[in-house]
């Protein structure tokens, strides 16, 4: 198979390059723009059941003209004293400005603006803290858009713009924002920052790496070029399935950096691969035609395997029930085949075409005749030489060092068994930005809730909710939401201001006037009285919560599940919401809580199908599952290490009024998927140089010279690795940073640790341990119909083969990639 590849890159390269020239103007002239397909909205991702959908839906049927899905949160704040009448003043002419700001940009998706001066809610906008009562002042634009909607994004870039233009407010009076929507804009402005910087830093981090290991600049261009073009082609790739109708393919914004850094990472990696095989065969004395044929056949297939693995790997996401992990993972996928076939063709065109220049300023690699090939690997570098030592320490002690190994890192593996997964959107944000600025504001004068309120959304088919037992049923069902300990205070039907109504008794006759004016209002909040459809007509009901704690918080989301399960209960047989047929939240809260109850529960999945995926692949090239099995160990223990050390990392560095959360969720997650993937693709790496050479000089033997023949290339390609991973630090947002730290150190454990020292010594130890078993095993006696199979062994009978047990067999790797190892 291989060698066919070598013969078509060799005899036909213009008609490869040609070939990859059209499929590339054809994707750029057809595909679509990637900023224009990208999507980003967490509620239209979860499955149709959940709660957040559900709640949406209810919002937009019951409620159509005030489907508002995330608030801009302006606040007004007058630090050394209450506002004065004049502030108030101020505060809404501004807004009212705002007003016909709005309406003049429909685009900008202003549902609505509720004020001080708003009936029903206003009064509750004015901040009534006992340490600072009437500082502060909200006003609050609800927008049609999801917090994370890039449709939201822009919205908000408009109404910031507007708010920097606009004049300067009196003199001790500040406004400062926050809300959903300014959340979701900054993680979103966050995120695409972090991207342009993120690519920046991989490409420069790459270009330098390169250049250390080869010190020749041409040589160094090769995988550059390469693997520039495949991420060009993968991403028009990727946009053009967001095209074809019954595949419903979504591109994720969050998808660019990951594709980006794990292609130059890897990519790179089998270029560098391909590069040193060629090397070592000139260094072996073959012409350059030759050199680069073998290379092609005898690392293709090695390549194959670990870039399947990867690919494997995280297609397995595909299975996942969030539509973001779903559609990253085979994006990522299909990136890594685009640079492989890339690697194995482009690379070694360029190889061909540039000759010795690729070495300027140095000479091509070449064996002298008479010298021993290993003594001459050694001298070619420090770096070979190193390896040579490390091989040798290896085969030399393996259980000393084996041991020395699994001491050092278990106790990090408990640490990161025991990691918490963080949901808080607030604290993936730097301090710096307006919603974290205007959160820490909105805490000293109002239950920080405020910045999202929670909603739910109750649909009945028998009980009309402005009806007198309808209107029982939610001063109930309200009375016991209130009793929940996180709940500041619930706004609905019968309490609209948020706290208990004054009984009948005591109203004086002013305050019945009031009250039927409130109740009219109300009605048309809280109640479905101008629903879409005419079949709902006062049959769903709202009740709005306001939590004591950050809406996006552990607290809250436990609040929230009471919440949900007092609704629950209520819905029940002989309960106040008895017949009730729907019930839904909306809000960021429950956008979050769903998405931590979606993502644990495709993280459980994830575990048992990676795993099982990248075993059987395992399996199938060496057909030794019990080395396999240690070869899974050894990558999830670094994995747990890694998730270790960045918790204590993080967890030290982390220097906020708030208490330590956790490590971000998309940690835990995608440092799993990628290092279980990436580990073993270096370990097939490796594994498939064992096989090479174990065929000439025995697993022990065969085994040192596979650690010193790919330990300098290994190592290289690891560097690459970690440092476009590492190059992820650079971004805007925690949760970026946290995962570029966990999946740098965790290639730096794999590449310098589990590849050339864990994997090794158990492969040496497991062949010393069957040897010792033969030789203690008594040889039975001659009997007629035996032979004797080589001095030493077994008797077998005549005509069957004796199976080598010393061997890894490559012939299993012959039947999974079609590629025969020869001596």
């Amino acid at each position: 198979m291989f060698s066919i590849l070598a013969r078509l890159v060799q005899r036909h390269s213009w008609f490869v390059l040609i070939a990859w020239g059209v499929i590339a103007s054809l994707l750029y002239w057809y595909a679509p723009l990637w900023d224009r397909i990208t999507q980003d909205d967490d509620v239209r991702f979860f499955p149709r059941d959940y709660p957040s959908v559900i709640g949406q839906e209810l919002l937009e049927r019951g409620f159509p003209l005030d489907s508002a899905s995330s608030q801009v949160v302006l606040v007004h704040e007058r630090a050394d004293g209450p506002l004065t009448p004049s502030d108030l003043a101020v505060v809404e002419e501004r807004v009212a400005k705002f007003h016909e700001f709005s309406q003049e940009k429909p685009e900008l998706g202003v549902k609505k603006i509720d004020t001080h001066r708003t009936p029903v809610i206003g009064p509750r906008l004015i901040g009534k803290s006992p340490d600072h009562p009437g500082q502060a002042v909200l006003s609050i634009v609800s927008l049609r858009g999801t917090y994370l909607s890039r449709k939201t994004r822009i919205a908000v870039d408009e109404i910031l713009k507007y708010l920097d233009g606009s004049p300067p407010l009196p003199q001790g009076l500040r406004r400062v924002v926050s809300g959903s929507a300014v959340v979701g804009h900054d993680i979103n402005t966050a995120a695409n920052s972090s991207i342009d910087s993120t690519t920046a830093m991989t490409i420069a981090l790459v270009v330098i790496i390169l250049l250390i290991v080869y010190r020749s600049p041409l040589l160094a261009m090769i995988p550059l070029l390469t693997i520039a073009l495949s991420v060009v082609v993968s991403m028009k790739v990727i946009a053009l399935l967001t095209e074809v109708p019954w595949l419903s393919f979504r591109v994720i914004t969050i998808t660019k950096v990951f594709l980006v850094v794990v292609l130059f990472g890897a990519g790179t990696d089998y270029c560098l691969f391909l590069i040193a095989r060629y090397r070592e065969e000139l260094a072996r004395g073959r012409s350059r035609a030759d050199a680069l044929r073998e290379a092609i056949t005898q690392v293709g297939g090695a390549l194959m395997a670990s870039a399947g693995t990867v690919i494997v790997g995280l297609g397995m996401l595909f299975f996942s029930s969030f539509a973001k992990i779903r559609y990253t993972g085979p994006a990522i996928a299909i990136g890594l085949t685009v640079a492989l076939l890339a690697a194995l063709t482009l690379a070694p065109i360029l190889l061909k075409w540039l000759r010795g220049a690729i070495f300027w300023p140095f000479k091509p690699p070449r064996h002298e005749p008479g010298r021993d090939v290993e003594q001459e690997a050694r001298s070619l570098s420090w770096r070979s030489s190193f390896w040579f030592r490390v091989a040798d320490l290896v085969v030399t002690y393996p259980a000393t060092i084996l041991v020395i190994c699994l001491v050092a890192l278990l106790p990090l593996a408990f640490v990161g068994a025991r990691t918490t997964a963080n949901y808080s959107q607030l604290a993936d944000l730097n301090p710096d930005r307006p919603s974290v600025v205007g959160a820490s504001v909105i805490r000293k004068y109002f239950a920080v809730g405020e910045l999202s309120p929670t909603s739910a959304f109750v649909h009945s088919g028998r009980l009309d909710f402005r009806s007198e037992e309808g209107r029982q049923a939610i001063r109930e069902v309200t009375r016991r939401l209130v009793a929940i300990p996180i709940v500041a205070e619930v706004r609905s039907l019968t309490q609209p201001l948020g706290r208990p109504p004054i009984p009948d008794g005591e109203k004086t006759l002013v305050q019945r006037m009031a009250d039927q004016a409130l109740r009219a209002v109300a009605d048309s909040r809280y109640v479905s009285t101008r629903p879409a459809d005419k079949a709902d007509l006062n049959h769903i009901t709202r009740l709005d919560i306001v939590f004591r704690s950050d809406p996006f918080s552990p607290t809250s989301l436990a609040g929230l599940e009471q919440v949900r399960e007092a609704l629950v209960t209520s819905a029940r047989p002989g309960q106040p919401l008895q017949g009730t047929t729907e019930i839904g939240l909306a809000g960021s809260t429950s956008a979050v809580n769903d998405l931590r109850t979606v993502t644990t529960a495709d993280q459980r999945r994830m575990y048992v199908l990676v795993t099982l995926g990248v075993y059987a692949i395992l399996v199938a090239l060496l057909r030794r599952p019990g080395i396999c099995l240690y070869l899974i160990f050894t990558v999830v223990l670094g994995y747990l290490a890694s998730l270790g050390v960045t918790e204590l990392v993080f967890r030290s560095l982390h220097h906020s009024t708030e208490p330590w959360g956790g490590l971000d969720w998309t940690v835990g997650f995608f440092l799993f998927v990628i290092l279980v993937a990436v580990g073993e693709d270096y370990n097939i790496l490796l594994m498939a140089r064992v096989i090479e050479e174990e065929e000439k000089h025995g697993v022990t033997e065969g085994t040192r010279l596979a650690v010193a023949h790919t330990g300098g290339i290994i190592s290289s390609c690891g560097l690459i690795m970690a440092g476009t991973f590492g190059a992820m630090l650079t971004g805007k947002l925690a949760s970026l940073r946290e995962i570029g730290f966990a999946l740098g150190l965790g290639i730096l454990l794999d590449t310098f640790l589990v590849r050339p020292i864990l994997v090794p010594a158990f492969v040496v130890m497991m062949d010393r341990l069957r040897a010792e078993r033969r030789a203690t095993r008594p040889a039975p006696a001659p009997n007629a119909g035996l032979r004797a199979a080589s001095p030493g062994s077994q008797l077998e009978p005549a005509g069957i083969a004796r199976e080598d047990t010393s061997r890894l067999h490559p012939e299993a790797i012959d039947s999974c990639l079609g590629e025969i190892y020869e001596d």
